[in-house]
């Protein structure tokens, strides 16, 4: 059950998609009458993930409503809710730590990525020094996302600046971390991205799967109109 479990990373203000929905959480975005929330955690459902735990903050008395209807009733939702912003890499702490978690997935509410999750259900190897594992996609244009560079083991050796065009693998926004990698995290405000993965970059603690599957991130407004007129083309 430990390796089912996905913290779902819905707490953020969602500022750069104000203009395209201003009025509710960006997990929350309407696409083909239905919230952004609703396709992603049953797509993620149809996959294998048997237990959600929403991490919220901005809007969650909406989302709390969002999750009272009919179809979230079907899934097993629980939520913890921050009382003030922690960043990515503090609010997957505290609810690791609120929920009693050694070891969880974790998904950016804001992201849909599509295909077979089994190599992210296959607990991490503590003992070969893998505390948390990402998966990655790769995209024909990496220019809004970055990138990263891998050795032949599947360990992160590099992350790479936005701002290049051409293909390459990118940080997909799904994750599995162990309780262990925040060890010397100082603050109980952090990035994942920037705190946590960098540093097990330079201690050789993170690694990679590709993924084979559709993938978007919807947090910009111009990749949510492609998402809210070709959703179709992402749902699995």
């Amino acid at each position: 059950m430990l390796s089912k479990t996905c913290i779902v990373l819905a707490g953020g203000l969602g500022t750069r998609l104000r203009s395209a929905v201003p009025s509710v959480p960006k997990c929350l975005a309407p696409i083909a009458g239905k919230p952004f929330m609703r396709w992603q955690l049953e797509s993620l459902a149809q996959r294998g993930i048997e237990n959600f735990i929403l991490s919220l903050g901005y809007g969650s008395e909406q989302i709390l409503d969002a999750i009272r209807s009919s179809w979230a009733k079907k899934l097993n939702i629980e939520y913890v809710v921050e009382n003030q912003s922690l960043g990515t890499g503090g609010a997957t702490q505290f609810v690791m730590l609120e929920a009693g978690l050694s070891e969880a997935l974790v998904a950016n509410g804001d992201t849909f990525l599509g295909g077979p999750l089994d190599s992210m259900f296959v607990p991490l190897d503590l003992r070969g020094g893998e505390l948390m594992r990402i998966a990655s996609v790769l995209v024909q244009n990496r220019n809004r996302f970055g990138g990263i560079e891998l050795d032949q083991e599947n360990h992160v050796v590099n992350f790479l600046d936005r701002g290049q065009t051409g293909p390459g693998q990118i940080n997909a926004g799904l994750y599995r971390i162990s309780n262990q990698a925040f060890a010397d995290q100082p603050s109980d405000v952090f990035s994942l991205e920037t705190a946590v993965m960098s540093r097990l970059v330079l201690t050789c603690n993170l690694q990679a799967r590709q993924l084979a599957g559709p993938f978007i991130d919807i947090g910009v407004p111009d990749d949510y109109y492609l998402f809210k007129n070709l959703y179709q083309n992402y749902i699995n």
